[in-house]
């Protein structure tokens, strides 16, 4: 019977004098919020916390404002250097997309190289051509000139030798009048 009179005592005990569990606030902070990213969570004077997580840092508000400006430029400094990768990765496909209207020209511009080759191969036959013709014609008028030089020299080798038989008949008939006279 003392036993069950101090079992009883002993619960009523603990019941009259512990707190009622509406009134007991207890915050629990899960295993998850180990890998959370966010806003930390506020801890309030006269609060109770049960902590599952197995590391907890506490920081006082000075430190959390530094540390928050640290992440807040960092997070920046990740805005520039996306932009910077963004910017980048603009110009590169500029740049491919120029390399390839620049290989398209230059394929262009072989092409017409070509054709102008072409041409020109075609405009130096005919110009061969018109030499080889023009040589013919520098010779066929050489010969022609020679021909013409050959008669020259010999129409007045002619015309001396006209000159002198004349003179020779002159003299001859000149003599045969003054002989005759």
């Amino acid at each position: 019977m003392k036993k069950i009179i101090f079992i009883l005592l002993f619960l009523y005990t603990s019941v009259s004098f512990s707190q009622e569990i509406d009134s007991l606030k207890v915050i629990e902070i899960p295993e998850s919020y180990a890998n959370f990213k966010g806003e930390p969570f506020i801890v309030k004077k006269d609060s109770l916390y049960l902590f599952r997580t197995p590391d907890v840092f506490l920081v006082n508000k000075k430190s959390f404002l530094a540390i928050k400006n640290v992440y807040q430029s960092t997070l920046e400094q990740d805005k520039m250097t996306k932009e910077l990768i963004e910017k980048y990765s603009q110009t590169l496909r500029r740049n491919i997309d120029l390399e390839r209207s620049l290989q398209t020209n230059f394929a262009a511009s072989d092409s017409l190289d070509q054709k102008v080759y072409e041409k020109t191969q075609a405009t130096l036959l005919n110009t061969q051509k018109a030499l080889d013709y023009t040589i013919n014609s520098l010779e066929r008028a050489t010969n022609s000139l020679d021909i013409v030089d050959k008669a020259a020299k010999r129409q007045r080798r002619k015309g001396v030798f006209e000159k002198i038989l004349i003179g020779v008949a002159g003299i001859g008939v000149g003599i045969l009048v003054g002989v005759s006279l």
